[in-house]
């Protein structure tokens, strides 16, 4: 290797490095579906998983899917970053 080659070489793995430690930030900031949990929601009597009233019906449950561990929230890039 001349000269030449070898710094374009350096630099390539320079940027390489740069990109692994880009690939690993981002991995951090993935959720997945296995993070969050399901419950139902009364949108009357605003309980969870239940109904308190005798007039609530099925269509005042909503679906709600909440983060498990908010840890995972605390990590994720803000829109203005």
């Amino acid at each position: 290797m001349n000269i030449t080659e070898l710094i374009k070489f350096d630099k390539l793995q320079e940027e390489n490095e740069l990109l692994k430690n880009e690939i690993t930030e981002l991995k951090q900031q993935i959720l997945y579906k296995e993070d969050f949990y399901f419950q139902l929601f009364c949108i009357n009597c605003e309980k969870v998983d239940e109904c308190i009233l005798s007039n609530c019906s099925k269509n005042t449950l909503r679906k709600n899917y909440v983060l498990s561990d908010s840890s995972k929230y605390d990590k994720l890039p803000s829109k203005e970053d």
